[in-house]
């Protein structure tokens, strides 16, 4: 999955892909965090990691295979983590490859903004909306008429 998402975005990054040096780093990478499967049809489709304190939600890591992109599955996985940091009231904190345009027009469109960039990565935020009003007690019921 890695090398079929990312062996483009490193060659422009870095000047080449190492496969040894990949996957050595990767199988390094997977052993300190924690991912689930993004799980279509029974099939394995992705994998989604991220952390999460009192303070924010940090997205490690967000691989979904080609054939199955632009399909709605990353919005989906995304747009649910953006729900539970707003009923946390927390932030959104991810990293993305500068040289990875289609990655940064996807986070844009869900409200992220830049906050800062490193050499080869923009740092993307995404506040919690502290506008909305919490109603705990507020209930809905069928309407019968």
């Amino acid at each position: 999955m890695n090398k079929a998402n990312i062996e483009d975005y490193v060659i422009k990054t870095w000047g080449n892909w190492n496969e040894d040096f990949q996957r050595e780093f990767f199988s390094r990478y997977f052993q300190t965090i924690e991912f689930q499967l993004i799980v279509v049809n029974e099939k394995n489709v992705g994998i989604v990691a991220f952390s999460r304190s009192e303070k924010s939600i940090v997205i490690d890591e967000i691989q979904i295979l080609p054939e199955y992109q632009n399909k709605g599955i990353g919005t989906l996985i995304i747009s649910d983590i953006i729900a539970d940091a707003q009923k946390a009231k927390i932030e959104i904190n991810l990293r993305v490859l500068k040289v990875n345009y289609i990655a940064q027009n996807f986070y844009n469109k869900l409200g992220f903004e830049k906050i800062g960039n490193t050499e080869t990565h923009f740092l993307l935020s995404k506040k919690p909306n502290l506008h909305i009003p919490d109603y705990p007690d507020v209930k809905f019921r069928e309407s019968r008429h």
